[in-house]
């Protein structure tokens, strides 16, 4: 027994290794199919990868965001990829040596990568659906104000529906229940809600910060891409900054550094705003400290009490946490003001966008005058989110009711 697994962008290949580990528990080998980028998240996990077919972008996936971005891409080899990528997924589908399935996560693209084949005399299919939830729109009790109704009644399009109904399409997991009561009931949709597996992999290491009793942590999430990080990583200063004199209270920055981001350029970023250095990544500006972590995510993200972000995933998995979180709109390539926005109503209440830094004062002002907030955070980031523990649920759905074990 063997799977596919197709994904497009860095968040998607994180969520489809942990659950292709779990697979291989249960005696279900992997291969994987990355579209974007050359997978380091499978690599990370030793899961062998269908290398031939993988190569970096300019854009690093975010091509639908721009089109001079989509330009490069081209310019780099995209539609030659894109062919290779299809041909693998076609030829490995119609290996009828074993049990195969077809693993697809992400959104319309990695869909249609296990959908085609399966015209052809390829194999079954099954698809998570991580990009798209209901909340886009709507709330457990109506629409959002000033909110359209999505064409057709659902923010997943009818042709990805259509795509999603397929007799070869043996399950869908969607993100949250709110998508999956939707699309059961409207549309007879074979969907599960599971859990979101973006919450798996998030347990702390027990690292120490030296965070007081009587201080407040601020977890910082500039984002993963350079070049784009290092600009956020200005404009989150310049937001920290303010929040400071917001705060009546010493506060630890912990600043969750992503793999593919310079430490030396962050360095100097902070040096040129003020702050002073106390070592390599220990820095010191009025009554609050900033440090530099790279190899700590999960505990800033456990650790803090609130959050300033610019960033995708890690935003979801912040508030999957019950925390709150302040966010402020970039230059993009992702996190652009329609990537902040729909971030906002995808969230709901955890999440507070501003339009400039000087905002900032004023949404710390109103969360401290607010005792239910922060339970209010807890409680809308568990139901938006979810709990640990999805990846080995589909992982046992999928031994179960496809493969039959």
């Amino acid at each position: 027994m063997e799977i596919l697994c197709i994904s497009n962008g860095h968040g998607e290949d994180q969520i489809a290794a942990r659950i292709c580990l779990e697979l291989e528990q249960l005696g279900i080998s992997a291969i994987a199919l990355p579209l974007v980028g050359v997978g380091h998240a499978y690599r990370n996990q030793n899961l062998p990868i269908v290398e031939q077919a993988t190569q970096a972008m300019p854009s690093g996936g975010f091509v639908r965001m721009d089109s001079k971005h989509l330009y490069k891409d081209m310019r780099s080899g995209l539609l030659k990829l894109t062919w290779t990528q299809l041909q693998v997924a076609w030829q490995w589908s119609r290996n009828k040596k074993q049990k195969r399935l077809v693993f697809a996560v992400g959104d319309i693209v990695p869909l249609l990568f296990a959908w085609l084949p399966s015209l052809f005399g390829g194999c079954d299919f099954v698809f998570v659906a991580t990009a798209k939830s209901e909340y886009f729109w709507r709330d457990q009790k109506s629409s959002l104000y000033g909110v359209p109704k999505p064409w057709g009644g659902s923010y997943f399009f009818p042709w990805e529906r259509s795509l999603m109904a397929s007799r070869r399409c043996k399950a869908v997991f969607v993100r949250d229940k709110l998508t999956a009561d939707l699309l059961n009931k409207q549309f007879r949709l074979p969907v599960q809600y599971l859990g979101n597996p973006m919450m798996d992999g998030l347990e702390p290491k027990g690292l120490d910060f030296g965070v007081g009793p009587d201080e407040w942590a601020v977890t910082i999430l500039p984002g993963s891409r350079p070049p784009e990080a290092y600009e956020n990583w200005n404009s989150l200063l310049l937001c920290a900054q303010i929040l400071v004199r917001a705060i009546p209270h010493t506060v630890n920055f912990l600043a969750a550094i992503a793999p593919d981001l310079d430490v030396d350029i962050l360095s100097q970023i902070l040096m040129q705003k003020g702050w002073l250095r106390l070592d390599e990544v220990t820095f010191k500006m009025q009554n609050a400290k900033l440090k530099l972590v790279s190899n700590g995510f999960s505990d800033c993200l456990h650790q803090c009490h609130l959050g300033l972000a610019m960033a995708g995933t890690a935003t979801e998995q912040l508030v999957g946490l019950g925390k709150p979180v302040i966010t402020i709109a970039g230059s993009g390539p992702q996190f652009t003001r329609q990537f902040a926005e729909d971030q906002a109503r995808l969230l709901g209440c955890s999440i507070n966008l501003v339009d400039k830094p000087s905002r900032v004062a004023d949404v710390v002002t109103k969360i401290l005058q607010d005792p239910d907030y922060f339970q209010l955070a807890v409680s809308n980031g568990e139901q938006r989110m979810g709990t640990g523990g999805a990846s080995e649920r589909i992982a046992k759905y999928l031994a179960e009711k496809v493969f039959g074990l």
